[in-house]
């Protein structure tokens, strides 16, 4: 289960139903987008951004951690 956050800070949880294939495929998206996002975060001056930033990047790891515990 994934936590999203709407426009109205209100707390949903979403499941979502992968294949074995989907979830691999997502799995290496996220892997490659991580290393770019650091480094955005890296350079990002305007703390809003920066903030933004890091909440992308801590959601990511988050769901690579998830779905590194589903079988491979």
């Amino acid at each position: 289960m994934t936590r999203t956050q709407s426009e109205g800070s209100e707390d949903h949880l979403m499941q979502l139903a992968l294949t074995q294939e989907e979830t691999e495929i997502l799995r290496d998206l996220l892997d490659a987008y991580l290393p770019e996002l650091k480094r955005e975060v890296a350079r990002t001056e305007r703390h809003s951004l920066r903030h933004a930033l890091v909440q992308r990047q801590d959601l990511v790891e988050r769901l690579l951690e998830q779905l590194s515990t589903m079988a491979p």
